[in-house]
């Protein structure tokens, strides 16, 4: 069944699960046979795992890093000189020619020890000189990129501005001086990973050519004049991460610096080799670390219930624990599952586009993570909430999970805050249904005929129950975009009711990882594990019940008026009984003062 090219998402020789959903199409010929990784992949990834876990656990130790906000000294060298920074290139520049998903486990192995730590890794091998490598042209910027590389020296990628990173435009600015190829850029750059550390940065610039302003990317040397690196940003968690500001003024940057990809000629935002090294960089930037926290906290809560006795009852006995236990098990399945569907099928070339779900697994690992990690501060209570080095100096165990919820929260955040990348998904996937190719309308009846073909699937009765209601969830869900569609003729009406959108995200994610956990379950069983079958059940009931959830706010009356109280509140003009120091306040005008006393 041929794919669309509707939008910058889409691959008209590949076909996306995620968007064939959107198109009310359940494709569980796509995901029934389910990938696992090769043995000598598995191999490769094994030994260089143990090889960094030892040295993470021998140099770091996180409480210290977190009190000092700090890596020690030389360590983000050690890593370079490892080759750990450029995981994937070739071993001919210092690379490890290592697989996405063993760059993944990569990633996750350092996050159960030290999120910073995991954090530099993925930012060099997702959107650093190694990464970039991969898709540069032969000439000098493959020439500096392969220095840098061969090095083992640090990058960074600068693309969010003080402006907010939602924008689409660029306020950084790249100039052509005349009569050369060179170029001269100017603008400020914030929340970049590895700007106080970096030698070489990507720098997205808005370049005005031919009458059209348009965004490229540049390498710059952080040591050329001109280039400002400020303080490091202070964040809640991630404490020894080097992340931090820059600023660029006239700095000279050589036309042969801009990244124009060798097959097809374009902007690096604007191709899809590139645009699929941002969509994976995700996995590794954001999945990884959420697999190594719930990881973690799957481990401390048993722990904890197994050691903790209540009224002389021991705390695992208790049904809500244990159901708790459950849930957070399953939703590390699931974590892990998505993650597995979204790199394995490019690593053993599958000919599968994985963007649509590479952005959703961002938000779906995010979130699950930050619910098992509540659930885990919740069953410890006190012993959660506390630091570790607090437990530690009264003798218990200085379990970390107040540390990681804290880190567990920027991942929410970082790559695109939760919601707004729920808009932007839902935002170009429904965009399909504004041209006039194919027809919607006939594809819809046609799949309400067909049957679920279950060949080759082995699930309990209760997980084919499942996977006959996300097929007919996913036909039901192409009806309601179908129907939005056609009562909003104008796109631009239906981009304004950003809810709508963020709620069909959820439910499309929702339906995608209910799909996918069954498709890995069948294809355990097949081969004679039977002991995801009560993980895919228990994930599957708790999505059914969020996808009810939201659908019914989606198909519900109409909400109540929060726009006259956001429009009155930002203008002024009521609630003044809300100011934020206690004190009485009036209204004059469309301003408030403080009430005299």
């Amino acid at each position: 069944m041929a794919t669309t090219t509707r939008n910058a998402t889409s691959d008209p020789d590949r076909v996306s699960f995620l968007e064939e959903l959107y198109q009310g199409r359940f494709r569980w010929d796509l995901v029934r046979d389910f990938p696992v990784q090769e043995s000598a992949d598995a191999a490769a990834g094994d030994k260089l795992t143990e090889e960094l876990t030892a040295l993470v656990r021998e140099r770091i130790d996180p409480d210290e890093v977190d009190a000092r906000a700090a890596l020690p000294d030389g360590f983000l060298d050690e890593l370079g000189r490892r080759g750990y920074f450029a995981l994937q290139a070739d071993p001919a520049v210092g690379g490890h020619a290592l697989s996405h998903y063993n760059t993944f486990r990569m990633v996750s192995a350092a996050a159960a020890h030290c999120t910073p730590v995991a954090l530099s890794l993925a930012i060099e091998n997702a959107l650093g000189a190694g990464a970039f490598l991969a898709v540069a042209p032969e000439g000098p910027l493959r020439d500096l990129l392969s220095d840098v590389v061969r090095r083992g020296a640090r990058s960074a990628s600068a693309d969010s501005e003080p402006q907010g990173a939602a924008n689409q435009r660029r306020f950084t600015t790249a100039t052509r001086i005349e009569g050369t190829d060179d170029y001269l850029l100017n603008g400020s750059k914030v929340f970049v990973g590895h700007a106080p550390v970096a030698e070489v940065v990507s720098v997205s610039a808005t370049v005005h050519e031919d009458g059209v302003d348009r965004v490229r990317m540049f390498f710059v040397d952080t040591d050329s004049p001109g280039v400002t690196s400020g303080d490091w940003h202070t964040y809640m968690g991630i404490k020894g991460f080097p992340n931090g500001w820059l600023e660029f003024e006239d700095v000279r940057v050589s036309g042969g610096h801009m990244l124009v990809e060798r097959d097809l000629g374009h902007v690096v935002r604007t191709t899809p080799a590139t645009a699929r090294l941002v969509g994976r960089g995700r996995m590794h930037l954001i999945a990884a670390p959420s697999l190594a926290v719930a990881r973690l906290c799957v481990g401390w809560m048993r722990d904890f219930a197994a050691r903790r006795v209540i009224d002389e009852r021991p705390l695992a006995e208790y049904d809500e624990v244990r159901r708790r236990l459950a849930e957070s098990l399953a939703d590390t399945f699931a974590i892990e599952t998505m993650a597995q569907w979204c790199l394995l099928p490019e690593d053993q070339g599958r000919g599968l586009n994985l963007r649509f779900e590479q952005n959703a697994v961002k938000n779906a690992s995010s979130l699950l993570a930050w619910e098992t990690a509540e659930r885990a501060m919740s069953l410890l209570a006190g012993e959660g909430y506390e630091t570790a080095p607090s437990k530690r100096l009264r003798g218990a165990p200085p379990v970390p999970v107040e540390r990681f919820l804290r880190d567990l929260r920027n991942l929410r955040i970082s790559g695109g805050v939760d919601f707004q990348i729920d808009y932007w998904i839902a935002q170009r996937a429904i965009l399909s249904y504004y041209y006039p190719e194919p027809d919607h309308a006939a594809a819809l009846e046609g799949a309400d005929e067909a049957p679920l073909d279950t060949t080759g699937t082995v699930l309990t009765g209760r997980n084919l129950g499942h996977l006959r209601w996300a097929a007919e969830q996913t036909r039901a869900f192409g009806r309601t975009c179908l129907g939005l569609a056609r009562s909003h003729p104008d796109r631009a009406e239906l981009d304004a009711e950003e809810r709508t959108l963020i709620q069909l995200a959820g439910i499309s994610r929702e339906i995608l990882g209910v799909t996918l956990v069954l498709a890995r379950a069948s294809k355990l069983s097949a081969a004679g594990d039977d002991s995801a079958q009560a993980l895919a059940d228990i994930f599957c009931t708790a999505a059914r019940q969020r996808v009810a959830d939201l659908l019914s706010r989606l198909q519900g009356p109409p909400g109540p008026d929060v726009e006259a109280v956001a429009s009155a509140w930002m203008s002024g003009t009521a609630y003044a009984f809300l100011a934020t120091d206690g004190a009485p306040r009036r209204s004059h005008g469309g301003s408030t003062e403080k009430g005299l006393s």
